[in-house]
């Protein structure tokens, strides 16, 4: 079964399962999986977020269900933050789907797809779209480095290499 674990506030005990981990349970078809609450009420506030959904479902999933990997990302960032090995810097990466960006506790390794990807105390880490994988050369749905801050925020569907006419 599970294990329970003590808020630090000691008001509530949340019950964290071995199946809150597993992909299988995770909407695979939620555009906003890997949105920021913030990007998302930016959008809002914009008058943008038909837009922006727009975006995350044809620029940014290409019109298809989240991925194996991109869903085993979901359950290690879960993993991570039920462990408190990372926390929210309250801050979101510039180009949709504009996903929260972590900072590492202390040291650890994010699974996806049977290989360890490690990273320090200090380091950010943040959700990668398919085309920014694509430009990147990435394998994973994922950056780890240090990030510099920008006030930029880019839809992927206006960035020059995205797929037109979806």
């Amino acid at each position: 079964m599970g294990r329970i674990k003590e808020n630090k506030d000691k008001k509530s005990i949340k019950a964290i399962s071995e199946a809150s981990l597993n992909i299988e349970i995770i909407n695979k078809d939620d555009a906003l999986l890997f949105s920021d609450l913030k990007a998302i009420q930016l959008y809002k506030d914009q008058g943008r977020f038909e837009d922006f959904l727009h975006d995350l479902k044809f620029s940014v999933m290409r019109g298809e269900s989240w991925n194996k990997d991109e869903l085993e990302y979901a359950r290690e960032i879960k993993r991570l933050l039920n462990e408190e090995i990372i926390v929210k810097k309250g801050a979101y990466w510039w180009t949709s789907p504009n996903s929260p960006v972590y900072c590492a506790k202390k040291e650890g390794h994010i699974r996806i797809n049977g290989k360890f990807y490690k990273f320090t105390k200090g380091e950010e880490i943040t959700f990668q779209c398919r085309m920014a994988m694509e430009q990147r050369n990435l394998k994973t749905p994922l950056l780890i480095k240090k990030f510099k801050p920008t006030d930029k925020t880019m839809l992927c569907g206006e960035m020059k290499n995205s797929m037109k006419g979806m």
